[in-house]
């Protein structure tokens, strides 16, 4: 057996040489898939720098309102019959949590923006362009539906010392600017939901927005 050969043989199954397929669904067909990404969420959230406990009862809490919205859509990357990735958008109107309270505080307008409720894929998938896949489909989603002017998410943010952070851990901070989004101060959103992690750092969330004119 050549080297060549044995190098084929050793990747063969690996997720990275596995063809994925992506679906997008909508409005109520996102209740069909929420029960799975609320399984694939308290797994991938687990770790840095959510730090989530794993509750998949939570986590799926945390999804209705994306069945709720008619106007919601669910992107799911799935490995045969697992589903590896996935994201959710609907409008932030739909939604009566922190985000959509922050704009009203800030004397925004929740009407005129587009939630991006979560992204999750699991390390073995990374690097094969999916997070750039899950952005664009909610983006072109919301300015099919039309009158938004904003795409909008939350993310978790801890200190740098916090002992608990990853050797070589990076953050997603530049791939969101790639992505166009900005880090918005005038949006203040309280701490993040999950355990207190007592003893530990307190973690915050930051809202990053991006106009929806803007095509991708």
């Amino acid at each position: 057996m050549t080297p060549l050969t044995e190098s084929r043989s050793r990747h063969d199954g690996h997720p990275s040489q596995r063809k994925l397929v992506v679906h997008c669904l909508t409005g109520s067909a996102t209740a069909t898939v929420l029960d799975d990404i609320a399984r694939l969420r308290a797994r991938v959230l687990k770790a840095w720098p959510d730090l989530h406990d794993g509750d998949v009862s939570a986590e799926r809490a945390r999804l209705e309102p994306c069945a709720l919205s008619w106007r919601s859509i669910a992107v799911v990357g799935m490995d045969g019959d697992q589903t590896v990735g996935a994201a959710l958008g609907f409008p932030l109107e739909d939604d009566h949590g922190a985000m959509r309270q922050a704009f009203e505080l800030a004397g925004r307008d929740a009407t005129t923006a587009f939630l991006l409720a979560g992204s999750v894929l699991l390390p073995a998938y990374r690097g094969r362009q999916l997070a750039h896949r899950f952005f664009s489909e909610r983006e072109n989603h919301a300015r099919s539906l039309g009158g938004f002017e904003s795409t909008v998410f939350a993310s978790v943010e801890r200190d740098d010392n916090d002992p608990r952070r990853p050797p070589f851990g990076r953050g997603n901070e530049a791939f969101w600017k790639r992505r166009g989004y900005m880090r918005n101060e005038a949006l203040i959103l309280p701490p993040p939901a999950g355990p207190a992690n007592a003893g530990f750092p307190a973690a915050r969330q930051a809202a990053w927005t991006r106009p929806l004119e803007r095509g991708y």
